[in-house]
């Protein structure tokens, strides 16, 4: 009696199973680090977006004071600095924002406090010229910096 026997045999069916958990542990982790470094450009574009608000306020006069971000832990705040010391203080704040989950702002020492004056140039919370730069870094190392230059240009660059 010749009988064929149809279907797969309990090896073949484990190495198959084996071959995909290792391709979609590959595209878990992928898929991870696109996450986290799509929250790292995020946090980026909000962080220069409230600089550039800050220095559009200040140099066109909106409240006529100067304007500024201030940097606390992992949240970020623009604010009108009306006493002018180019520092924030309580009740001069106008919107907080918060870095993406797994995002750390790690401002330069004295770069906590950036306000721009009615030409747009930084100043840093002693109300000297403000070149500064703040590192944003996510979980798994991707970091990317923000520089503001003594005329108040800000750009980043990944590193």
């Amino acid at each position: 009696m010749d009988r064929k026997v149809k279907g797969f045999t309990l090896m073949e069916l484990l190495i198959v199973i084996v071959i995909l958990l290792i391709l979609s542990s590959f595209a878990f982790l992928w898929l991870r680090n696109l996450v986290l470094n799509q929250r790292l450009k995020a946090t980026t574009d909000g962080l220069m977006s409230a600089y550039e608000t800050a220095r559009l306020y200040a140099i066109t006069g909106r409240g006529q004071r100067p304007w500024g971000v201030f940097i606390s832990g992992n949240t970020y705040t623009l604010f009108r600095d009306d006493n002018s010391n180019c520092q924030f203080d309580p009740g001069e704040g106008i919107r907080v924002f918060n870095a993406e989950p797994g995002v750390s702002l790690l401002p330069k020492s004295g770069c906590g406090t950036i306000t721009f004056d009615k030409k747009g140039y930084p100043r840093d919370s002693t109300c000297g010229l403000g070149m500064c730069s703040v590192v944003l870094q996510n979980s798994i190392g991707s970091k990317r910096i923000v520089y503001i230059d003594r005329f108040g240009r800000i750009r980043y660059e990944t590193q």
